[in-house]
């Protein structure tokens, strides 16, 4: 009987990336039909090859974690209301939104009051918003209206979102968005805390507008994280540069 050879650990296995060295493994046991819709949904999202569960779940894991931060929880309770409210009208009307006139009207009509209730004015009077944060709004309003004029393809720094705006671009059966990562965008985003904390610690405006250059309209995935620095990058760059203005004789 011939002597099996004895490999060496490790050996003939594909080597893992950079990421997936350094993460760890997950036990999980889940129902048969919780396997297949994954199964599916990763299907959907692999355009070409096999489709990877792995990948599928780990997305899932992130999305569920990043829309319950806790300075997320009241989005996520937003979110949930308006799908609540969907539901039971289709359940009412017994029809899709989709592509019935009057679920549609009645859905319509019923969400914008619940948001304005929701989103009700904190004071009388009204607030003037900065041209950057309307400009930085309305592009993540132009990908989820997916209102892009002649561009063929978006590009967006987070998988997750980039995932997400693809199934509503198929579910909305509006146009499909072809939206795709790169992998120096996401490099980018990784450079952000410490840009971040460099920033701080000099200070100065120049130090404040050298990070807003590079981070200020971080693309469409940036994280919440990012945003509260960028948020907070401006106001400090805006209170230096009035003190600046009062100093001068």
């Amino acid at each position: 009987m011939a002597e099996k050879r004895k490999r060496a650990p490790g050996a003939g296995r594909k080597k893992l990336g950079d990421d997936e060295a350094q993460s760890v493994k997950l036990m999980v046991r889940v129902r048969p039909w919780l396997r297949d819709q994954l199964l599916d949904l990763a299907k959907k999202h692999r355009k070409e090859g096999r489709p990877n569960l792995s990948v599928e779940i780990k997305l899932a894991l992130r999305h569920w974690v990043d829309r319950h931060e806790k300075p997320q929880l009241h989005n996520s309770a937003l979110a949930t209301a308006v799908s609540v409210l969907a539901d039971r009208c289709e359940t009412i009307s017994g029809k899709s939104w989709v592509d019935d006139a009057m679920t549609r009207q009645l859905l319509r009509d019923r969400a914008l009051n619940l948001v304005r209730h929701i989103l009700a004015p904190l004071s009388p009077e009204r607030v003037a918003i900065p041209k950057e944060v309307k400009e930085e709004a309305d592009l993540v309003l132009k990908l989820l209206r997916r209102d892009l004029g002649t561009k063929e393809t978006v590009i967006v720094d987070d998988q997750g979102l980039a995932t997400i705006l693809q199934d509503l671009s198929r579910d909305l059966g509006k146009g499909r968005v072809n939206v795709e990562t790169r992998p120096e965008l996401v490099a980018r985003r990784k450079q952000e805390p410490e840009a971040w904390t460099q920033a701080m610690r000099v200070g100065t405006v120049e130090a404040l507008e050298s990070y807003l250059r590079r981070f200020g309209l971080l693309e469409f995935g940036s994280v919440a994280q990012a945003r509260a620095h960028v948020s907070e990058a401006r106001e400090r760059l805006a209170a230096l540069k009035q003190q600046k203005r009062k100093a001068k004789p």
